[in-house]
């Protein structure tokens, strides 16, 4: 239930700064998809690998307690942020997050956009997410498994 809550304020949050950013710019918006020559097999690799990429170091920065830096958190994360952009920015516009990805497609609606291609993108940031979760899992082995008397929150 929590997980849905913040997904859902979290996409909310991403619209909202879509149409601010339409409001801003009188109506301009622009698509999802491929940018130049880029292909969507092009868009696919890069928003699963930098989503990866993003997703890994939030988790071993920001969750876990082996390898936690709360004084580098931050800057770490807004790297990873940072050189996705640039990296793969040419390629698929460099969303990294379904809330952007539905914000994009949610405002670009204004100009007869396509909002099916926010649900592209999401599938695609979500195998990202999932495989850093796998991946995070094995190598941070020890944390799965609660200490004693600890109980999950719901």
């Amino acid at each position: 239930a929590k997980a849905g809550m913040y997904a859902g304020v979290q996409i909310a949050g991403g619209i909202a700064a879509a149409l601010t950013y339409a409001f801003i710019y009188q109506g301009a918006t622009f698509a999802l998809g491929p940018v130049g020559f880029s292909t969507w097999a092009g868009v696919s690799v890069a928003e699963i690998v930098y989503t990866f990429v993003l997703c890994f170091v939030v988790l071993c920065v920001a969750v876990s307690e082996r390898t936690k830096a709360s004084h580098l958190f931050g800057l770490a994360i807004g790297s990873c942020v940072t050189v996705g952009g640039f990296a793969i920015g040419g390629i698929s516009g460099g969303s990294l997050n379904p809330a952007v990805s539905f914000g994009i497609a949610a405002a670009n609606i204004i100009n007869g956009g396509f909002f099916y291609k926010a649900l592209i993108y999401s599938a695609l940031e979500v195998v990202g997410g999932v495989a850093a979760a796998g991946v995070f899992k094995v190598t941070h082995e020890v944390e799965s498994a609660l200490p004693e008397g600890k109980d999950m929150e719901a």
